[in-house]
C-alpha cells in the first residue's frame, strides 16, 4: 500500500469481533536523582518508595521528592562505602501494622553479610529506630568472595534469601575452585528460607526440603547451585520466583521457580554454566537432577570479549501500561541493556531487547501498584518505567467494538473482522497490510493513515 491516505467503505458480509496483540515498547522517565551508588528500589505499601545506598543509607522519596533524613542510616556498620555495604532490603508483608524491615549488608570488619531487623519509629514513619536486631550472619570467609544480593519475602509470607558462591569469580580464574555452591553442608550459593513471623530470631518452615536430623545440611537451606544471584524477585500475582544468577565468563542466566515449589532446586553451578557443562566442573550429579534457567544469554567468552552481568527485574503488574502486563523485565549491568519476557504457561517465552540502555543497571523496583522502576549504581538516578504509546509493529488478530484508534511506527497487519458501526482509525510508518480474510459490514468505515508516529 503506498498511497499516503486511504478513505475506504467496504461492503462485505458477516462480522467477528476484533482484538490485537503486540509486544511493549518501553523507554525511561526519570523520577528522582542524586543517589550515591544506590542498590535496591522497595516499597513499604504505601505511596512512598525507599532507595539503599551502598554506603549504608535507605532514603525515603515521598510526594516526589526524596527527604534529606535518611529512613535507616547504618554507614558507621558497613565493611566498605565503596563497594560492600546494603545489597539489598525488604520491608516485612505485614510492615502497615508491625513496622518491620530487614537489611542485607556486608559488615565491618569481618564483611560477613548481615541481615537484621530494624523497627519504624514510633514518632516519625519515614524513620526507623537505630536498634539493630540480626537476624542471620552468613560467615563468609573469602573477603572478596560472591556474597549474592537479595532478601525478599515470598508469598508464602516466609524470607528469602539468596547467597554467593564465596568464590572470587575473575575472569580466566576457574569459578567456585572448592565447589561450595554445590556442597550442601555450606549456606553459599544457595537460596535459604526462614521464618521471620513464629520466633526470634527465626524458625526454620516446617516445609522446607532439607531436615532430617544429624544430615549436616543446614535446615535454612532451600535451593543450592547458584553462583552471584543478584536480584531475586516474586510475582505480584502468583507468586512465581524469578532471579538472576550472574555466569563467570561464558553465560548469564534468568531463573524460574513456579509457586508451590517444595524446594531443592540445583540450578546448576558449578557443574553447569547456563545449560553448558562448566569446562572446570568436577564430579556432578546428573544433569536430569538440574533445574536448568528458563533463559540464558553469551556471556565474555561468547560475546566478542564484551563483559556480561545480568540484573535480575520484576513481572509487571501495574495497571497504567496494559501492553507490558505480565512480561518480566530483566538487563544487565555491564551493557545496560534491558528486556521484556513473556513466559507462557506450556514455558515458552517471547525475550525482546528494549531500546533503552541504562549504564550500570543495578536493580530493578516496584511500587504498591506495580508499577516498575529502574536505577543506575554509578548515574545514581532513578527511572520509571512506561510504555510509548507507538509501537514498532501491531498484529489486529482478532473484541473491539465502537471509536478505535491503533498506532505502530512501522508496520500494522490486520486479519480480522470490524464490528458493525465501527469506526476504526489505523495509522502506520511505513505500511498497513489488509489480509484476505479481513472483512468490515455495510456501513462500517476505516481510515488507514501511512504517516509518521503518533
Amino acid at each position: 500500500m503506498n498511497v499516503r491516505r486511504l478513505l475506504v467503505i467496504l461492503v462485505l458480509g458477516w462480522v467477528r469481533p476484533l482484538t490485537f496483540a503486540q509486544n511493549p515498547t518501553i523507554s525511561l522517565d526519570l523520577y528522582a536523582s542524586n543517589f550515591t551508588r544506590p542498590t535496591d528500589v522497595e516499597s513499604a505499601g504505601d505511596a512512598r518508595l525507599f532507595v539503599s545506598e551502598i554506603g549504608g543509607k535507605i532514603k525515603v522519596i515521598q510526594n516526589d521528592t526524596v527527604l534529606n533524613t535518611p529512613f535507616v542510616d547504618i554507614s558507621s556498620k558497613i565493611n566498605n562505602p565503596q563497594w560492600s555495604g546494603i545489597f539489598s532490603f525488604a520491608f516485612h508483608p505485614d510492615y502497615a501494622q508491625n513496622g518491620k524491615i530487614y537489611v542485607m549488608y556486608v559488615r565491618s570488619p569481618d564483611a560477613q553479610v548481615q541481615i537484621s531487623q530494624f523497627n519504624r519509629s514510633t514518632s516519625d514513619p519515614n524513620q526507623a529506630d537505630p536498634t539493630e536486631f540480626p537476624i542471620l550472619t552468613i560467615p563468609y570467609n573469602n573477603p572478596i568472595g560472591h556474597r549474592g544480593g537479595e532478601i525478599a519475602f515470598g508469598q508464602d509470607g516466609y524470607l528469602y534469601i539468596a547467597t554467593g558462591d564465596n568464590a572470587d569469580g575473575g575472569r580466566a580464574v576457574v569459578g567456585d575452585p572448592l565447589n561450595q555452591a554445590q556442597n550442601l553442608a555450606l549456606v553459599f550459593g544457595k537460596i535459604l528460607r526462614i521464618d521471620v513471623n513464629s520466633a526470634t530470631p527465626y524458625n526454620i518452615p516446617t516445609t522446607n526440603p532439607y531436615q532430617s536430623p544429624n544430615d549436616n545440611i543446614p535446615d535454612e537451606i532451600w535451593a543450592r547451585g547458584l553462583r552471584n544471584p543478584w536480584r531475586m524477585t516474586f510475582d505480584k500475582l502468583n507468586g512465581d520466583l524469578w532471579l538472576g544468577d550472574n555466569g563467570q565468563d561464558g553465560w548469564e542466566e534468568v531463573d524460574f521457580v513456579a509457586n508451590g515449589s517444595a524446594g531443592g532446586q540445583n540450578f546448576g553451578w558449578r557443574c553447569y554454566e547456563g545449560n553448558h557443562r562448566y569446562p572446570y566442573q568436577v564430579t556432578c550429579d546428573d544433569s536430569t537432577t538440574m533445574t536448568f534457567p528458563l533463559l540464558e544469554y553469551a556471556g565474555f567468552d561468547h560475546n566478542g570479549g564484551n563483559t556480561a552481568s545480568v540484573i535480575g527485574g520484576y513481572v509487571y503488574r501495574g495497571a497504567q501500561h496494559p501492553s507490558l502486563y505480565g512480561h518480566y523485565l530483566y538487563g544487565d549491568y555491564a551493557s545496560g541493556k534491558i528486556w521484556t519476557l513473556k513466559r507462557e504457561l506450556n514455558g515458552t517465552y517471547t525475550n525482546v531487547l528494549q531500546s533503552p540502555n541504562l549504564p550500570n543497571l543495578i536493580a530493578f523496583g516496584q511500587d504498591s501498584s506495580g508499577e516498575l522502576y529502574a536505577i543506575s549504581f554509578f548515574g545514581g538516578n532513578l527511572y520509571k518505567i512506561k510504555t510509548d504509546n507507538c509501537p514498532p509493529t501491531l498484529s489486529l488478530t482478532a473484541p473491539v467494538g465502537g471509536t478505535q484508534n491503533f498506532k505502530a511506527s512501522l508496520q500494522i497487519e490486520g486479519q480480522n473482522t470490524i464490528e458493525s458501526g465501527a469506526n476504526i482509525t489505523y495509522q502506520a510508518g511505513n505500511s498497513i497490510v489488509l489480509l484476505p480474510n479481513f472483512q468490515v459490514v455495510a456501513g462500517s468505515v476505516f481510515k488507514a493513515t501511512i504517516a509518521g508516529c503518533p
